[in-house]
């Protein structure tokens, strides 16, 4: 796979929920979430959410953070059993992160600091994950999303995904003079 760089066409399409919006400030969606986990495995994206979803007691298998919250400064957690690093720009899916995100999948416990950003890193979690795990990340001043993988969510993303790769066949040519 080479890496993916999404425009600002696909951007909207990205900002829609890809699961329940659990709404609150603070820890509150996290306590929410938290009454309706069975035991699945749990998989973080963003350093709000993690903080969040660690103070009420929810440890997850992977967490991908950037160490960056609005722009500022965050510390990493102390959850982890093994740190793997990655280089992931604004925008982008690179090949290194989604290779990040598979080795962490093979090793409960993981955090992924990003150098660069992670919001996109929800598509491949839910590509790479066990059906029925719970992906989780912030939706921005709303709450938090939970997404239970399933057949339909691995199909939702991996659209998202050929799209991405496929962009230029469908953008719209400028007219040459």
């Amino acid at each position: 796979m080479k890496d993916l760089k999404v425009t600002k066409e696909l951007r909207p399409l990205l900002k829609k929920p890809f699961g329940k919006v659990f709404k609150g400030e603070g820890t509150e969606p996290a306590e929410s979430i938290k009454e309706n986990l069975k035991g699945e495995k749990v998989i973080v994206v963003g350093d709000v959410t993690l903080k969040n979803i660690l103070a009420v007691g929810i440890k997850p298998s992977l967490a991908i953070i950037d160490l960056k919250t609005k722009r500022e400064i965050t510390q990493e957690p102390a959850f982890n059993e093994k740190t793997i690093n990655a280089k992931n720009p604004s925008g982008m899916i690179t090949e290194e992160l989604w290779d990040k995100i598979h080795e962490g999948m093979e090793a409960p416990g993981s955090l992924i600091v990003v150098d660069g950003e992670e919001d996109l890193a929800v598509l491949p979690c839910i590509l790479e994950a066990d059906w029925d795990s719970i992906v989780l990340y912030g939706q921005p001043n709303e709450g938090i999303v939970m997404v239970r993988v399933t057949e339909e969510k691995k199909f939702d993303a991996g659209t998202i995904i050929k799209m991405i790769m496929d962009q230029d066949k469908w953008k719209p040519k400028t007219e040459e003079k």
